[in-house]
């Protein structure tokens, strides 16, 4: 249906985006905004020149559909008394409010860190963003839980100094005990966000990349990979040689048969990975062989292996491309080698650890 260099949307969130593949079973690859590649499913775009609208997904739909409950800010004033604290603040209250989206505009990198911003696409609807402000590219988990109860979760790779959507959010789950989690397994950061109405309202600011004001969460603040401690030559020598004795230990406290006992390959092929693959969608089962890719080779880095082979196929190259993705931003990850070999043929790509 499209082709390379068709300009689309995404029917959710009405982001921009390029083709640049057809994987042939209803994805593409694709070139966000800001020079991100990422894969989108026929079913979420459109061609540009269509999109008229930002349409809502099944899931707002049922949102809608739902019997509507107190607000939280309701529940914070009193529904009666809601109205009075809006007028003390000037607010004029009536039935029908007209909205209409700030427009993103794209700024220069300030290196205030990572955020997770919520940018209010309609009336009470937000799409979330992650901003990654710093001059690091890294692998991260995103989940999003609802009376403690998974309802979204998204894995990818961001690049520095860009940002892209990650999930959607409604002013009514407020009301059901919303927590975020994020996970950064490279940079070693884990971190969980309550989602409460009065916080949400007081985190209102601008947000850096995006170039307008919205409701933001910081996730960790810059990390700069060139960056050393001040001191004399003396004391950086010292620290030095303590990071590298301290990574030497790491690797001589593990049992030896932790490594001897530890598989090499690792196979994606989905009938590898799940028993009934009738189940799962493409995308579905597309997440599950990459964190299954990311759980194997943090593993690996955990125990001291000095190198392991993924096995991924041809095919359409899809999956390859999210192995070499995943693979080209891991901090313990020194090269990749996509070769021919006896045992995979041009299947596998072989990773050399730090």
């Amino acid at each position: 249906m499209y082709k390379s260099g068709d300009k689309v949307r995404f029917r959710y969130t009405g982001m921009k985006a390029e083709i640049l593949n057809d994987y042939g079973d209803g994805s593409y690859a694709v070139l966000l905004e800001g020079n991100e590649e990422s894969i989108a499913f026929v079913e979420d775009i459109v061609f540009e020149n269509e999109f008229d609208r930002q349409e809502k997904s099944e899931f707002q739909k049922q949102q809608q559909k739902a019997k509507k409950g107190l607000t939280t800010e309701e529940l914070f004033y009193g529904k009666n008394n809601k109205e009075v604290q809006k007028n003390k603040k000037g607010i004029k209250i009536t039935e029908q409010v007209e909205f209409s989206a700030p427009e993103i505009k794209e700024t220069e990198p300030t290196g205030t860190g990572c955020h997770l911003a919520f940018y209010e696409t309609s009336l009470q609807q937000y799409t979330i963003y992650i901003v990654n402000d710093t001059a690091v590219s890294f692998g991260f988990e995103f989940k999003l839980y609802l009376k403690k109860k998974l309802i979204h979760g998204f894995n990818k790779v961001i690049t520095s100094n860009t940002f892209y959507a990650i999930g959607e959010f409604n002013h009514t789950q407020f009301n059901d005990s919303p927590h975020i989690e994020f996970r950064c397994s490279s940079l070693k950061i884990e971190k969980t966000i309550k989602l409460k109405y009065k916080k949400f309202v007081g985190s209102f600011k601008t947000v850096p990349l995006m170039g307008l004001k919205t409701y933001c969460y910081p996730l960790f603040s810059e990390i700069d990979p060139n960056k050393q401690k001040k001191g004399t030559i003396e004391d950086y020598t010292r620290e030095r040689s303590k990071e590298k004795s301290i990574k030497h230990f790491r690797y001589k406290k593990h049992d030896l048969t932790d490594i001897a006992s530890f598989d090499t390959e690792l196979d994606l092929h989905a009938e590898k990975l799940i028993t009934d693959t009738s189940k799962y969608t493409s995308g579905e089962i597309y997440q599950k062989q990459i964190r299954k890719l990311e759980e194997y080779i943090n593993k690996a880095v955990e125990i001291g292996v000095s190198e392991v082979y993924i096995i991924h196929g041809l095919g359409k190259g899809k999956l390859q491309d999210g192995v070499n993705e995943y693979l080209k931003y891991h901090s313990e990850v020194s090269k990749t080698i996509n070769e021919y070999f006896d045992r995979y043929g041009f299947g596998a790509t072989k990773v050399i650890f730090k």
